[in-house]
């Protein structure tokens, strides 16, 4: 059964099938290669996810807002998100619990989700 994306899902789409690709990142990187790797895999996949959440619902807050307003909450979000998650991404680097690479793959799977998206969406266009 093929799922219709659109407008209206897109959102659930892309969430729905990055914590897919988290989990399965972090069993294979856990099988594959170590436990360190996947607990990055795992940490990194929680930080994109949770940082899509943040902008999404910024950019919805934003968009009902005064232009003047606007501007200036946009503009301490940014920072607010860009600073907590450099906290965050400071402690888990120190800790060395954490691959460096499987935290790359992890912060990645947004990104890997709406490229292999935007491809199946242009192939079943014909394009």
């Amino acid at each position: 059964m093929m799922i219709t994306i659109n407008e209206d899902n897109l959102f659930a789409v892309i969430i729905k099938g990055s914590l897919g690709l988290v989990v399965f990142l972090t069993l294979a990187g856990w099988v594959l290669f170590s436990q360190q790797f996947a607990l990055g895999v795992l940490a990194g996949g929680c930080i994109a996810i949770a940082n899509f959440f943040w902008i999404r619902n910024v950019l919805q807050r934003i968009l009902g807002q005064q232009p003047a307003k606007a501007t200036m909450y946009a503009q301490l979000r940014f920072i607010a998100r860009l600073s907590i998650t450099g906290l965050v991404l400071y402690f888990i680097i120190t800790s060395g619990s954490f691959s460096l690479a499987g935290l790359f793959v992890g912060l990645s799977v947004i990104v890997i989700n709406i490229i292999t998206l935007s491809l199946c969406s242009a192939l079943r266009a014909g394009g």
